[in-house]
Formats: C-alpha cells, sequence, structure tokens
C-alpha cells in the first residue's frame, strides 16, 4: 500500500552584517556617542593598491598577549577576497508516494562563508508539522528509536516501525564526502536525526551547525526523512523549513 506525499518547501532567512553609518545611536534604553564613526574606517582600491584603515579609533591594530589576540579597528571587519554568504542548492524536496513502514528521504546542501569575524551559526525550525491541508491530519514529528531525539537533540532512527518526521545534517566537502565539520556538535553521524524547532508550538530556533572562526565555503547535507504508518491519511502534506544564518563578531 501507498501513500502520496507530496512537496516540503524549503525557504531560509538571511541574516547579514549591518554598516555603521553614523557616529551616535539610541533607544529608550540607551545611548552610544563614538566619535570614531564620523572620521574614516572602511576599503580603498586604486589600480595599484588595496587599503583597509581605522582613521578616528585611538588604538586601531592587532595586540597580542598570552592567551589572546586582540584586533582593535574597522579594517578587520573586511576581507579581500570573499564576502558573507548563504547558499541553498535546492529550495523545493518532494518526497513523492511514500510506502508504510519505508524511511524515504531527501537531501539538499547548504553552504556558508564569513570572511571575518568569530564564525557563524545556522538555525533552523519549521512553521509547523507535514499537514495535509485538505483534512488537517499531520505527519508527527519523529522522536526516534529510543524516543528521546526532540528539536533540540539527535538520536539513532534506523527502525522501520519508528514514524514520523526529521532531520540530519552532516558537514561535507567539496565531493560531498562527510567531514563533519560544523555539524559533529549536533549529528554525530548519518544513523542520527530530531525533529524541526516547530514555530507553531512557539518553540525557539535551535543551532544545527557552527563554527568559530571564519570560512570560506562549508557545507553540510541535510537529509530530511519520512517514514509512516499504514494508518496514515492519504493526501498531499507539506510544511516551510527556515534556515537563519547568523554571522559571530
Amino acid at each position: 500500500m501507498t501513500k502520496k506525499i507530496i512537496i516540503l518547501l524549503i525557504l531560509f532567512t538571511l541574516i547579514l552584517p549591518f554598516k555603521s553609518l553614523a557616529r551616535s545611536f539610541s533607544s529608550d534604553n540607551y545611548n552610544l556617542d563614538w566619535g570614531n564613526f564620523n572620521i574614516t574606517g572602511g576599503k580603498k582600491t586604486s589600480t595599484s593598491f588595496n587599503l583597509t584603515d581605522s582613521v578616528g579609533q585611538n588604538a586601531p591594530g592587532q595586540f597580542d598577549n598570552s592567551g589572546y589576540i586582540l584586533k582593535s579597528g574597522f579594517q578587520y571587519a573586511y576581507d579581500q577576497s570573499y564576502q558573507f554568504s548563504f547558499q541553498i542548492d535546492d529550495l523545493d524536496i518532494d518526497f513523492g508516494t511514500l510506502t508504510p513502514n519505508v524511511g524515504t528521504t531527501q537531501s539538499n546542501i547548504i553552504t556558508i562563508s564569513t570572511p571575518s569575524g568569530n564564525g557563524y551559526q545556522i538555525l533552523t525550525n519549521q512553521n509547523r508539522p507535514l499537514s495535509n491541508i485538505g483534512n488537517n491530519t499531520t505527519i508527527p514529528d519523529t522522536v526516534c528509536d529510543n524516543g528521546t531525539c526532540t528539536h533540540t537533540n539527535s538520536a539513532v532512527w534506523t527502525q522501520a516501525d519508528t514514524y514520523g518526521f526529521g532531520f540530519n545534517a552532516l558537514g561535507v566537502d567539496s565531493s560531498q564526502v562527510v567531514t563533519g565539520i560544523g555539524t559533529s556538535n549536533y549529528f554525530t553521524d548519518s544513523t542520527y536525526f530530531r525533529h524541526f524547532a516547530d514555530l507553531s508550538d512557539s518553540e525557539d530556533s535551535q543551532i544545527i551547525m557552527s563554527e568559530n572562526s571564519p570560512v570560506n565555503e562549508h557545507s553540510a547535507k541535510i537529509t530530511y526523512k519520512v517514514n509512516i504508518s499504514s494508518s496514515q491519511a492519504a493526501g498531499t502534506y507539506q510544511n516551510s523549513i527556515n534556515f537563519i544564518a547568523v554571522p559571530k563578531y
């Protein structure tokens, strides 16, 4: 017996670094006056040179001591080769027709670059469980084989009689060979899954990939998995997944 499950839409939100263009910031709770904002700091180029500078700051430059490195100045927010970016290679995931007790997977690749600062965090959430809009039925979120995986913790999901919807994230290189870079703190290997934080249940978005230093085109393979029981109502189920890329400065 087969069940028809169609179209999981993948969306994302991208949070970019900001530029400071004024010397004063204020709100109901604070007021900041930093005089060096109104002089200059940035990146200059000509046919013969490239220059990043900080003018007006009391002590720009790199300072080294035992246990720490301090980089003070606007020029450290710039990189000559690449910029902050976030990409998803496929925004429409279609599971097609499902067979009960047979886990079905689909995947896409996310890629991030953070040329400066202290790396990044990638968070995810879903707008609701996989839902059949026509009759208001849902495919439940997985709790994995031992019933312990949640939207914050992953666990093994391999058994054919464990049902639901979940995902796995594994760092990969440019050839899609698994490295675990950025994801090993959240998913041990390809058998570990968890479900998405659910906005309709007021759950907070959760980190699924992070690093603490600048990176250039680091990728992860996101694997989505659905397994249904024979009692699952037939229909077209869908939801939206959000990816939030946040640079750390």
